[in-house]
Protein backbone atom coordinates (compact mmCIF):
# COMPACT_ATOMS: atom_id res chain seq x y z
CA UNK A 1 0.00 0.00 0.00
CA UNK A 2 1.20 3.36 -0.73
CA UNK A 3 1.34 6.35 1.51
CA UNK A 4 -1.16 8.13 -0.68
CA UNK A 5 -3.87 4.98 0.06
CA UNK A 6 -2.74 5.32 3.48
CA UNK A 7 -3.47 8.84 3.78
CA UNK A 8 -6.89 8.71 1.94
CA UNK A 9 -8.21 5.22 3.57
CA UNK A 10 -7.29 7.06 7.02
CA UNK A 11 -9.17 10.54 6.00
CA UNK A 12 -12.31 8.87 4.35
CA UNK A 13 -12.54 6.46 7.72
CA UNK A 14 -12.39 9.87 9.73
CA UNK A 15 -14.85 11.37 7.27
CA UNK A 16 -17.01 8.22 7.62
CA UNK A 17 -16.80 8.03 11.39
CA UNK A 18 -17.66 11.94 11.59
CA UNK A 19 -20.97 11.26 9.34
CA UNK A 20 -22.06 8.81 11.89
CA UNK A 21 -23.46 10.64 14.60
CA UNK A 22 -24.60 13.65 12.67
CA UNK A 23 -28.19 13.29 13.63
CA UNK A 24 -27.72 13.59 16.87
CA UNK A 25 -25.04 16.98 16.72
CA UNK A 26 -26.37 18.51 14.18
CA UNK A 27 -27.46 21.27 16.27
CA UNK A 28 -25.69 20.77 20.05
CA UNK A 29 -26.20 24.58 21.09
CA UNK A 30 -23.56 27.43 20.59
CA UNK A 31 -22.12 29.93 22.68
CA UNK A 32 -24.37 32.81 23.81
CA UNK A 33 -21.53 35.35 24.01
CA UNK A 34 -17.98 35.93 23.36
CA UNK A 35 -15.65 36.96 20.52
CA UNK A 36 -17.29 37.21 17.67
CA UNK A 37 -14.02 35.74 15.17
CA UNK A 38 -14.24 32.99 17.74
CA UNK A 39 -18.00 32.09 17.62
CA UNK A 40 -17.91 32.58 13.79
CA UNK A 41 -14.84 30.13 13.67
CA UNK A 42 -16.56 27.67 15.30
CA UNK A 43 -20.32 27.40 14.22
CA UNK A 44 -19.10 25.03 10.89
CA UNK A 45 -17.58 23.10 13.39
CA UNK A 46 -20.33 22.99 16.12
CA UNK A 47 -22.82 21.11 14.01
CA UNK A 48 -22.15 18.13 12.18
CA UNK A 49 -24.57 19.37 9.20
CA UNK A 50 -22.76 22.21 8.32
CA UNK A 51 -19.19 20.29 8.95
CA UNK A 52 -20.65 17.19 6.51
CA UNK A 53 -21.87 19.33 3.67
CA UNK A 54 -18.76 21.20 3.69
CA UNK A 55 -16.18 19.22 3.33
CA UNK A 56 -19.02 17.35 0.58
CA UNK A 57 -18.71 20.03 -0.95
CA UNK A 58 -14.60 20.28 -1.85
CA UNK A 59 -15.08 16.20 -2.47
CA UNK A 60 -17.74 16.94 -5.12
CA UNK A 61 -15.45 19.69 -6.48
CA UNK A 62 -12.75 17.63 -6.99
CA UNK A 63 -14.34 14.48 -8.18
CA UNK A 64 -15.91 16.82 -11.19
CA UNK A 65 -12.66 18.33 -11.60
CA UNK A 66 -11.37 21.26 -14.06
CA UNK A 67 -13.28 24.70 -12.98
CA UNK A 68 -15.51 22.62 -10.43
CA UNK A 69 -12.18 22.49 -8.18
CA UNK A 70 -12.77 25.75 -7.44
CA UNK A 71 -15.72 27.36 -9.33
CA UNK A 72 -17.81 24.80 -6.69
CA UNK A 73 -16.92 25.94 -3.76
CA UNK A 74 -16.75 29.08 -4.50
CA UNK A 75 -19.92 29.23 -5.07
CA UNK A 76 -20.48 28.20 -1.66
CA UNK A 77 -18.82 30.68 -0.32
CA UNK A 78 -20.20 33.68 -1.57
CA UNK A 79 -23.91 32.39 -1.27
CA UNK A 80 -22.76 31.81 2.57
CA UNK A 81 -22.19 35.35 2.72
CA UNK A 82 -25.77 36.18 1.53
CA UNK A 83 -27.53 33.93 3.24
CA UNK A 84 -26.08 35.34 6.21
CA UNK A 85 -26.99 38.83 5.90
CA UNK A 86 -30.48 37.47 5.28
CA UNK A 87 -30.78 35.23 8.04
CA UNK A 88 -29.50 38.12 10.41
CA UNK A 89 -32.66 39.90 9.84
CA UNK A 90 -34.57 37.31 11.60
CA UNK A 91 -35.35 34.03 13.04
CA UNK A 92 -34.60 30.80 11.45
CA UNK A 93 -37.61 29.10 10.32
CA UNK A 94 -38.08 25.64 9.71
CA UNK A 95 -37.40 25.27 5.71
CA UNK A 96 -34.18 26.08 6.38
CA UNK A 97 -33.20 22.96 8.70
CA UNK A 98 -34.79 21.45 5.85
CA UNK A 99 -32.79 22.31 3.01
CA UNK A 100 -29.84 21.99 5.38
CA UNK A 101 -30.49 18.28 5.70
CA UNK A 102 -31.20 17.92 1.53
CA UNK A 103 -27.92 19.54 1.16
CA UNK A 104 -26.14 16.93 3.21
CA UNK A 105 -28.29 14.36 1.20
CA UNK A 106 -27.86 15.41 -1.93
CA UNK A 107 -24.06 16.18 -1.92
CA UNK A 108 -23.65 12.50 -0.39
CA UNK A 109 -25.22 10.80 -3.15
CA UNK A 110 -23.25 13.28 -5.69
CA UNK A 111 -20.18 11.89 -3.86
CA UNK A 112 -21.60 8.44 -4.06
CA UNK A 113 -22.56 8.88 -7.95
CA UNK A 114 -19.00 10.38 -9.04
CA UNK A 115 -19.98 11.25 -12.47
CA UNK A 116 -18.78 13.94 -14.31
CA UNK A 117 -21.32 16.61 -16.23
CA UNK A 118 -22.13 20.05 -17.09
CA UNK A 119 -21.37 22.63 -14.15
CA UNK A 120 -24.29 24.70 -14.24
CA UNK A 121 -26.13 22.31 -11.57
CA UNK A 122 -23.69 21.43 -9.37
CA UNK A 123 -23.29 25.59 -9.63
CA UNK A 124 -26.98 26.08 -9.10
CA UNK A 125 -27.02 23.74 -6.11
CA UNK A 126 -24.01 25.08 -4.42
CA UNK A 127 -25.47 28.23 -4.58
CA UNK A 128 -28.92 27.01 -2.88
CA UNK A 129 -27.00 24.82 -0.39
CA UNK A 130 -24.52 27.90 0.77
CA UNK A 131 -26.98 29.86 1.53
CA UNK A 132 -29.26 27.63 3.69
CA UNK A 133 -26.05 27.22 5.55
CA UNK A 134 -25.42 30.97 5.45
CA UNK A 135 -28.95 31.61 7.27
CA UNK A 136 -28.41 28.99 9.43
CA UNK A 137 -25.23 30.83 10.50
CA UNK A 138 -26.75 34.54 10.09
CA UNK A 139 -30.12 33.64 12.35
CA UNK A 140 -28.28 31.70 14.86
CA UNK A 141 -25.59 34.21 15.87
CA UNK A 142 -24.84 34.54 19.19
CA UNK A 143 -24.20 37.88 21.55
CA UNK A 144 -21.00 38.59 19.84
CA UNK A 145 -18.44 41.89 19.88
CA UNK A 146 -18.75 41.99 16.19
CA UNK A 147 -20.66 41.02 13.28
CA UNK A 148 -18.09 41.75 10.81
CA UNK A 149 -15.41 39.20 12.74
CA UNK A 150 -18.38 36.79 13.41
CA UNK A 151 -19.12 36.70 9.80
CA UNK A 152 -15.33 36.71 8.84
CA UNK A 153 -14.89 33.75 11.04
CA UNK A 154 -17.75 31.39 9.59
CA UNK A 155 -16.98 31.94 6.50
CA UNK A 156 -13.01 31.51 6.93
CA UNK A 157 -14.61 27.69 8.51
CA UNK A 158 -16.15 27.12 5.14
CA UNK A 159 -13.34 28.08 2.74
CA UNK A 160 -11.07 25.73 5.00
CA UNK A 161 -13.27 22.97 5.45
CA UNK A 162 -13.68 23.29 1.54
CA UNK A 163 -10.08 22.50 1.49
CA UNK A 164 -10.01 19.73 3.20
CA UNK A 165 -12.81 18.50 1.05
CA UNK A 166 -11.06 19.35 -1.96
CA UNK A 167 -7.57 17.63 -0.49
CA UNK A 168 -9.24 14.42 0.65
CA UNK A 169 -11.16 13.84 -2.97
CA UNK A 170 -7.77 14.48 -5.05
CA UNK A 171 -5.80 11.90 -3.31
CA UNK A 172 -8.70 9.71 -3.09
CA UNK A 173 -8.87 10.07 -6.96
CA UNK A 174 -5.60 8.41 -7.30
CA UNK A 175 -6.30 5.06 -6.99
CA UNK A 176 -9.36 2.76 -7.65
CA UNK A 177 -9.31 2.10 -3.90
CA UNK A 178 -9.60 5.73 -3.35
CA UNK A 179 -12.26 5.99 -5.86
CA UNK A 180 -14.30 3.47 -4.25
CA UNK A 181 -13.92 5.27 -0.75
CA UNK A 182 -14.75 8.14 -1.37
CA UNK A 183 -17.81 6.62 -3.17
CA UNK A 184 -18.31 5.06 0.24
CA UNK A 185 -18.40 7.60 2.08
CA UNK A 186 -20.81 9.54 -0.24
CA UNK A 187 -23.39 6.67 1.15
CA UNK A 188 -22.44 7.24 4.62
CA UNK A 189 -23.04 11.16 4.53
CA UNK A 190 -26.32 10.38 2.64
CA UNK A 191 -27.37 8.26 5.04
CA UNK A 192 -26.43 10.78 7.93
CA UNK A 193 -28.55 13.41 6.29
CA UNK A 194 -31.75 11.39 5.96
CA UNK A 195 -31.30 10.49 9.45
CA UNK A 196 -31.18 14.53 10.19
CA UNK A 197 -33.83 15.16 8.22
CA UNK A 198 -36.60 12.07 9.64
CA UNK A 199 -35.40 13.88 13.02
CA UNK A 200 -36.70 17.69 11.74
Amino acid sequence: MTKHHSVARSALAVLALIAVPAAAWAHPGHSTTGDGLTAGLMHPLAGFDHLLAMIAVGIVGAQLGGRALWAVPTMFVGTVVIGSLVGLSGPQRPVIEIGIAASVILLGVAMAWDRRGQLGLPLVLAGLFGFVHGHAHGSEMPTVDSTILYMAGFVTATAALHVVGVLIGLIGKRSLMGTSALRLSGGVIAAAGLCLMLAI
